[in-house]
């Protein structure tokens, strides 16, 4: 059965809210409600121009924050005035912003409350040969062939139908095209697949209907249990455990092929405890702990 998992609005959307303003910043707050709520976030900014918005609401409000009372100029400053604090003026947000805030809000509320859902997709829904349905996260990132054949199912239109619905799938559509390319708001509006591979590893992958191919998120390969999945000798680096019932032998074993010189402790045949490894990004030792079965 498909899973879908909802994660909340991320809040580098407010990075590249269209302002109108250079100077302004934008601001995410999901508990704002009522004015005093958006005028608090602004102050807590500090002196400039800041964008507050509540997507969820389709609530923005744009404020001018000024120096506390005590920088108005030179001479000595009362004590009345120096308890003032800062000159605020609430100000009309520039219409791309509202308009912005105004289409998240709804496409945001059709595809589940969020402008970046995920959703859990299992290998077999991909199509893939035999072969390609066997692998794991761990041949993923060394089989650009693999990746290759993942990615090319991941931004099949038919696939992406049969996973996130119709509504879903127009949404997905019409939510890259909802602001400039500069806002950085269209990044945001792509969903997530979690590619469950058939061992539990899984790798995340972005996908855009307007593109032929879905892109695998950097580093996002993870084994059953979430543990980080090395791409290179340079990322075999820290230390991973057996907690939650991992088989850790498949990661040794990997990390061995990426070039790490492997040590062993404790009793001779058991499963994998534990392995730590540490070194220069040309050279890793990885300390491989046994424990009996």
């Amino acid at each position: 059965m498909l899973r879908i998992v909802w994660f909340g609005v991320a809040a580098v959307i407010g990075c590249g809210l269209a302002t109108g303003d250079a100077g302004a910043a934008a601001i995410r707050c999901d508990t704002c409600r009522v004015d005093r709520d958006f005028r608090a976030e602004a102050v807590k900014m500090g002196a400039g121009t800041h964008l507050v918005y509540n997507l969820r609401a389709n609530m923005i409000q744009q404020y001018y924050v000024g120096h506390d009372s005590t920088d108005a100029g030179g001479g000595e400053v009362t004590r009345a005035v120096r308890s003032a604090g800062p000159v605020v003026q609430r100000e009309t947000p520039p219409a791309p912003a509202v308009e912005q805030i105004r289409r998240g809000n709804g496409g945001s509320v059709e595809v589940g409350g969020t402008l970046r859902p995920t959703y859990f997709v299992p290998v077999d829904m991909l199509g893939l040969n035999p072969d390609a349905r066997s692998r794991t996260a761990y041949d993923y990132v060394r089989d650009q062939n693999l990746r290759g054949m993942v990615e090319s199912a991941v931004g099949n239109v038919n696939v992406i139908s049969q996973v996130v619905g119709g509504h879903g799938l127009t949404a997905a559509t019409d939510l890259p095209r909802l602001a400039a390319n500069d806002t950085g708001f269209r990044d945001l509006a792509r969903p997530m697949f979690k590619v469950i591979f058939k061992d539990g590893s899984f790798v995340m992958i972005a996908v855009n209907p307007e593109h032929q191919n879905g892109e695998s998120e950097q580093g996002s390969e993870r084994t059953a249990a979430g543990q980080f999945i090395p791409s290179d000798l340079q990322g075999v680096e820290g230390t991973w455990t057996d907690h939650g019932g991992e088989n850790l032998a498949r990661m040794a074993t990997h990390m061995a092929s990426l070039g790490a010189t492997m040590t062993s402790s404790g009793p001779s045949g058991g499963s994998v405890k534990a392995i730590t490894c540490s070194g220069t990004a040309a050279a890793k030792t990885c300390a491989v702990e046994y424990r009996i079965r």
